[in-house]
């Protein structure tokens, strides 16, 4: 019954949707690669060089697609999503009828999840598979379409690293796929269904990376740092970013970093080419930091140590098992200031590369687990979520509720 309730109200706000003729979830600048509101997010549909002034665009995250009214996941194969509204979890199928195996929706689109290439143009999905396809899917999970085909001999892997900016998406073919045997830069209109050889065109070719400013940003046929113009008729070798990672905000790429067991913070502006360094303030010096996720205010990390849970039977001895975080999440400033446990709990492990906030939920994926006679126990294993309290800390962590 959930469910069907589920569907009917999905339906209704897609009929609302197409008779207020506005693209359901097409809204620009309602979260960002760190989740901040401030910028564009790099799933979301990318709007034109002239909207995004001083501003980064870049593909990174992998664990999840945040779009204004849902977040999207995967999990054993599947693709679903989170509802912004209810707090629930769906399969991202809106078909009832859909059995989801059969590469047909996007709860199983017949390819391996992974958010960096996954793109939201015009209100559609578009996935650019590495054995040289774009297939797409409509908002709602259904019509799928192959808006391209390269037609490549064989199943290899002929393309790497894509990237969104308006309605192009940006694709580095492998040099040996290519008939010359250089890697050569793709680029895909969804608008008009082109594929242009940019490298073919111009001589010119990046391995494309983050977008700031009307310029793309990469590598070029070695391992020489270039920006060129959206056409690649213009390329100019440029000196080493000294730090681009996957959290940003409008000019500023940020992250932390472990050095010879120091961690610290770096902000490097790209309109002003400035970077600042901070040391973390009572963070134990040897300690490694793994970031799961950073807003416009702070980072969000765990440690990462090596924690004995206990032995097990394995192949009839007994034998230490451990995890790798101690069960806690921090919190810290850009600036290093304000280091602070959001949560603590013994027996709980992060098992995801990283988190998400949406809204004062906490999501992450993890589990419970402990040693009990000479056995590892798991439980609430998958996506977890908590509410963030006016304290900044986490209440508890509880599995997302799947609705069937």
């Amino acid at each position: 019954m959930k469910k069907l309730f589920a569907l009917l109200l999905a339906f209704m706000l897609l009929f609302l949707t197409a008779c207020n003729n506005k693209p359901a979830d097409s809204t620009l600048g309602t979260g960002t690669g760190t989740g901040t509101g401030t910028t564009n997010s790099p799933n979301q549909s990318q709007p034109s060089e002239l909207d995004v002034k001083d501003t980064i665009v870049f593909n990174l995250n992998q664990g999840f697609i945040d779009l204004p009214s849902r977040t999207i996941y995967e999990k054993s194969g599947t693709m679903y999503y989170y509802s912004k509204v209810d707090g629930n979890a769906y399969v991202y199928c809106y078909d009832p009828l859909c059995e989801h195996n059969n590469g047909d929706c996007m709860a199983n689109p017949d390819m391996s999840f992974n958010a960096r290439y996954i793109f939201f143009i015009n209100n559609r999905f578009y996935y650019p598979i590495s054995s040289g396809k774009i297939i797409s899917f409509s908002f709602d999970g259904t019509d799928k379409k192959i808006e391209y085909d390269g037609e490549y001999n064989g199943d290899l892997n002929v393309w790497g690293h894509s990237l969104s900016v308006g309605p192009y998406i940006y694709i580095e073919l492998y040099s040996f796929a290519s008939e010359d045997g250089i890697a050569h830069t793709l680029r895909f209109n969804v608008e008009t269904g082109e594929m242009e050889d940019l490298t073919e065109k111009t001589g010119n070719y990046i391995r494309p990376n983050f977008f700031y400013n009307g310029m793309l940003y990469g590598y070029g046929q070695g391992i020489e740092r270039v920006k060129t113009n959206l056409d690649l008729t213009y390329c100019e070798e440029i000196e080493p970013i000294p730090s681009s990672s996957d959290h940003f905000s409008g000019s500023r790429f940020f992250g932390i970093y472990n050095s010879q067991g120091h961690a610290s913070i770096r902000l490097y502006d790209m309109k002003t080419e400035t970077l600042e360094t901070y040391d973390i303030e009572g963070w134990n010096e040897g300690d490694g930091i793994y970031t799961l996720y950073a807003d416009e205010n702070y980072f969000y990390f765990y440690k990462n140590d090596k924690i004995l849970l206990g032995e097990i039977w394995q192949r009839g001895k007994l034998k230490p098992t451990y995890k790798y975080n101690d069960g806690s999440i921090y919190r810290v400033n850009h600036d290093g200031t304000g280091l602070v446990c959001i949560y603590e709990e013994a027996e709980f492990t992060i098992t995801g590369s990283e988190a998400i906030i949406v809204g004062d939920q906490f999501l992450v994926f993890g589990q419970n687990v402990r040693v009990r006679d000479n056995q590892t126990e798991t439980w609430d294993n998958g996506l977890l979520v908590g509410t963030i309290g006016a304290d900044g800390k986490i209440d508890e962590l509880k599995p997302v509720e799947v609705v069937e």
